[in-house]
């Protein structure tokens, strides 16, 4: 026994392998035709990542509340990502709904669910809070009213997680007394 914990343990030291809280990189095309690449954007701020489709009655209920997420928090370097995954048949639809809703987040289209995948996400809405240093922080599957302000407590919490800690100015001990 002790012989195979070793093995596994020299091993573990030659095999790289991804945390599980860690996200994978990716790009993705957006709206406009441009590229989206994961990495890159995470050098700005974290992001927080939502799955979604037209097709999806609760993901059309949470989007708004995103947008107003995104809307409070982008001042300090949050970014909302909404991915939708309408695939070849849905996604003339998103440009459209995406447009006439005033949405002030990034969409991008993974039409072959790939990224979504690559999160473990199984269904819709599916949402990944990620840090700068590409820390999944937290994951929300599903939606149903209120999950939002859960989703915002999260937000803030990470936000403040990253905000340098100022020097306590004035706060230095006091002289203890006169040394001759």
């Amino acid at each position: 026994m002790s012989c195979v914990i070793k093995i596994v343990a020299v091993l573990s030291l030659f095999t790289p392998a991804l945390a599980a809280d860690q996200t994978p990189d990716f790009t993705l095309p957006d709206l406009d035709g441009g590229k989206f690449k994961l990495y890159e954007q995470l050098k700005q701020g974290p992001i927080l990542i939502n799955f979604w489709a037209t097709w999806c009655k609760s993901c059309l209920q949470e989007l708004p509340a995103l947008d107003q997420i995104c809307q409070t928090y982008s001042k300090e370097g949050l970014q909302v990502v909404a991915i939708s995954i309408d695939n070849s048949k849905t996604k003339a639809k998103v440009k459209p709904f995406a447009n006439s809703s005033g949405f002030k987040f990034t969409v991008l289209l993974d039409t072959d669910l790939e990224v979504r995948k690559l999160f473990g996400g199984t269904s819709t809405p599916f949402s990944v809070l990620i840090s700068p240093t590409g820390e999944i922080v937290y994951q929300h599957l599903g939606y149903v009213p209120g999950d939002e302000k859960e989703l915002e407590r999260e937000v803030v919490k990470l936000l403040q997680s990253l905000k340098p800690i100022a020097p306590d100015a004035g706060l230095a001990p006091a002289p203890v007394g006169d040394i001759h």
